[in-house]
């Protein structure tokens, strides 16, 4: 049997139905955007699933839950490819987990994936009968209709999150008034750490992907908090021709964005060699670029980025304004360019072309909800060369040639 076709809204619920009522045995894999989720029935059961999404990730789960550290995971991620062996194997053997523990979070990892697949609004379907080779697998059992209903009821209170929280891009601030002063607010675990994560710089997007939690957790802990009057939604920064610091500020954001989602794709390929990457490469940079970069790190929060380079800006001649915008938008092309070519140096273009398809949507966000401005299409254009150049092919000798008169004539 083999199905596929386009999904919007609760359809994908009555294809899962339909594979478990007819007892099917194969792989279900759903698609949106650049998200995939592979879902695989025994018999009309789901025995497990795989997602695309970092959060979905057993390792990831394991360490935001506190039962493995960050060194432990990374030396198991590590272990693994040398060894062609899967995470959960090398964890046990290490003594890490127990086969339990294991067992239990991938029972967590697959929930997880299935509950956020079921909120995906729109997509691409395909399942295919297949025959599964579950040897040496930690498989679970899930019913399907179990799972179902969970799912509905999220998506009916998921509606009701939405009138607060209309997209992922928002950014929420601590506000410190209180509606009702009379009542003490005591917070949960899970409350303080989202709560420590909003600081009036981060996106609801980014907020999901540093907790660890999964969408639907993030959204109802925000609403929460938004009720209690602890936080409150930010205006966000907009790209426009205006001078000051909040100008530099909304620039320096969407380079940051690139640079977080950058460092967010390759940090399980390269451990710790890629927080020291993005040091690597300022040693090529101009002068000036190096300057403005001495405390600049992506995984540096971003309120500290902001103003680590606004310092260094101010120190630049302030007669003149437009030229001060001008340097502090080519040394970040410099940068990100020099960070890329970099990690295509190390990891290949495979990775790469990942990579620029995240760079892509933040650029799409930028182009989409930004004002209309001078600097939001110098950065857009930009932005949009260095991927393009990216993807085209050069010989040595024409990058040589291009950093010998400063990257950026590269793709100026």
């Amino acid at each position: 049997m083999n199905l596929q076709g386009d999904f919007e809204g609760l359809f994908l619920t009555s294809i899962l139905q339909l594979l478990c009522n007819d007892q099917k045995t194969g792989m279900l894999r759903v698609t949106s955007g650049d998200n995939e989720c592979k879902v695989f029935f025994e018999a009309g059961t789901i025995v497990y699933a795989s997602g695309s999404q970092k959060e979905a990730r057993l390792g990831y789960i394991l360490r935001r839950d506190g039962i493995i550290s960050a060194d432990q995971l990374q030396k198991c991620l590590t272990l693994g490819r040398e060894q062609k062996l899967s995470l959960g194997k090398i964890l046990v053997d290490k003594g890490y987990v127990t086969m339990s523990t294991l067992k239990k979070y991938n029972t967590k990892q697959v929930e997880e994936i299935l509950y956020s697949l079921l909120l995906w609004k729109k997509g691409k379907f395909e399942y295919k009968d297949i025959k599964l080779n579950l040897e040496g697998m930690v498989i679970t059992q899930l019913n399907p209709m179990k799972l179902i209903l969970e799912a509905s009821r999220r998506i009916d209170e998921m509606s009701v999150l939405n009138t607060v929280i209309t997209s992922e891009n928002l950014v929420f601030r601590i506000s410190g008034h209180v509606q009702n002063k009379e009542d003490e607010i005591r917070l949960n675990a899970n409350e303080w750490r989202i709560l420590s994560l909003i600081d009036g710089n981060r996106t609801i997007r980014q907020i999901v992907a540093q907790s660890g939690y999964d969408e639907f957790a993030v959204y109802k802990i925000i609403f929460s908090l938004n009720s209690y009057g602890l936080v409150e939604q930010k205006e966000e920064v907009q790209l426009s021709d205006s001078p000051g610091k909040d100008e530099y500020s909304a620039v320096i954001t969407v380079y940051n964005d690139i640079l977080q989602a950058v460092i967010k794709n390759i940090e399980n390929e390269l451990g710790e060699r890629a927080s020291s990457l993005f040091n690597e490469v300022k040693a090529d940079l101009p002068d000036d670029c190096k300057q403005m970069f001495e405390n600049y790190h992506p995984l540096n929060h971003s309120s500290s980025n902001i103003k680590s380079i606004i310092e260094q800006m101010e120190a630049i001649d302030k007669g003149e304004e437009d030229g001060v915008k001008e340097i502090l938008i080519n040394g970040f092309n410099e940068y990100t360019t020099l960070v890329l070519q970099k990690i295509a140096s190390i990891l290949g273009m495979n990775p790469i072309q990942t990579i620029l398809k995240d760079i892509e949507n933040i650029i799409g966000y930028v182009k989409k909800y930004h004002a209309e401005s001078l600097e939001k299409n110098r950065i857009v254009n930009d932005v949009t060369n260095i991927i393009n150049n990216m993807t085209s092919p050069r010989s040595s000798t024409e990058i040589q040639r291009a950093k010998s008169k400063g990257l950026f004539s590269f793709f100026n």
